[in-house]
């Protein structure tokens, strides 16, 4: 189960960062052969790496017999531990929430519209200061531009969404580095980020129940803080710190693989130029059928790019390619003929299944015309980690 304390954890974190997972699994196919659990210590307790997508399915959809299973400085980190985590009724409640965003198509169609004149206005001025551009840098603004419209609405100080930017930016060091909290550390400034985090979200909730006050009934809003807040008007709704470890866990959850994403296609349309006069094809057609030439790119003209939906698949499947999915035994259990201990913890790698040559040959390629007649097996293909529990990332991508 490797070195005492830090187990794997040290071999896991140099693959990590070095963006080759596939290093750290052939370790343990070579020494234990290809049998898809294996015995380690991840992440502070004994645990079960699976690899292969029949086992995981087993398991990652299995409420009743395996909790979440994120590790407790990561839900520190986050605000969760200290609230007490929450309960599946509140579970519920925000995934009932979160899939109403996600399926109401004139809200998305609503997101677009607001989501495109941030982009817009954002590269308008990087290209007027007419030096060169951190590109994912400057995504990673956009992306939490336009999470930061569905989290708060649009009516807070931008000061205050500048300071959640650069908190947030050092919470997710903090996230992805070992957890000592000693001062210098960056887990030790993801945790005073996220106090940071907490007080301005406090600010901008108080704020929010005095506008509720003075125009003493609450319209129908979409904005997740006001669903939140609406769940206090009745028995069993969230209270304050909850809506707030959920603000920042969102926050932490749904701008970073966004922007990656994007960067990841602009990178390889860069280095592909025919992929690039693909894509370029299909927009220039879709301009060519519109009525008008001054009309603008609408929602519907989105679901007609059939090739765009390919460039962004496969940038999907690289650039997701490194998600960990956790969860954990609440019980003893038996699976595989394996006997697994109460409290173990078991770990998936979208790795696995994005880079599984069985299903995407030459996986490490970038190929988007792959997915012009591609059949996935299930949960061959994970993008922002759509298991079921892992709501955040998918829907809010």
């Amino acid at each position: 189960m490797g070195w005492p304390l830090v187990g794997n954890m040290l071999f896991f974190l140099q693959s990590f960062k070095d963006g080759n997972l596939g290093s750290f699994f052939s370790y343990f196919v070579t020494r234990f052969r290809e049998g898809g659990m294996y015995k380690a210590f991840m992440f502070g307790k004994p645990s079960i790496i699976i690899t292969k997508v029949e086992i995981s399915r087993k398991i990652f959809m299995d409420d009743e017999n395996y909790d979440r299973g994120m590790p407790n400085y990561i839900l520190k980190i986050l605000g969760q531990a200290q609230v007490g985590g929450f309960t599946r009724e509140e579970s519920k409640s925000l995934h009932r929430m979160t899939t109403l965003i996600k399926s109401d198509i004139s809200l998305l169609s609503n997101y677009f519209d607001f989501s495109k004149e941030i982009v817009k206005n954002s590269f308008e001025k990087l290209v007027a200061l007419e030096e060169p551009i951190d590109v994912l840098l400057a995504i990673k603004r956009q992306a939490f531009e336009v999470l930061m419209r569905i989290l708060i609405g649009d009516g807070v100080d931008n000061d205050m969404v500048n300071v959640l930017f650069e908190e947030t930016i050092y919470l997710f060091h903090g996230c992805h580095g070992l957890p000592f909290n000693i001062p210098g550390s960056a887990y030790n400034r993801g945790l005073k980020a996220r106090r940071a985090m907490a007080k301005i979200y406090q600010y901008i909730l108080d704020e929010r129940k005095v506008m509720i006050g003075k125009n003493k009934t609450r319209e129908k809003s979409n904005i997740l803080l006001d669903m939140m807040l609406n769940t206090q008007d009745g028995d069993g709704g969230f209270n304050d710190e909850k809506i707030i470890a959920m603000l920042v866990s969102y926050t932490f959850a749904g701008f970073e693989s966004v922007a990656l994403v994007a960067s990841t296609a602009i990178m390889y349309l860069e280095k592909h130029p025919h992929f690039l006069d693909k894509a370029k094809e299909e927009q220039e057609d879709i301009v060519k059928r519109r009525s008008s030439p001054n009309e603008g790119l609408n929602f519907h003209e989105i679901k007609e790019m059939k090739y765009l939906s390919n460039v962004i698949n496969e940038s999907l499947r690289i650039a997701t390619a490194k998600t960990i999915f956790f969860r954990e035994a609440r019980n003893t259990i038996n699976i595989n003929g394996y006997t697994i201990p109460k409290g173990w913890r078991f770990l998936s790698f979208s790795w696995n299944y994005h880079m599984d040559p069985r299903t995407y040959v030459r996986p490490k390629e970038f190929n988007p015309s792959r997915w012009d007649d591609l059949k996935t097996k299930p949960a061959s293909f994970l993008p922002f980690g759509s298991w079921p529990q892992n709501v955040s990332r998918c829907q809010f991508g």
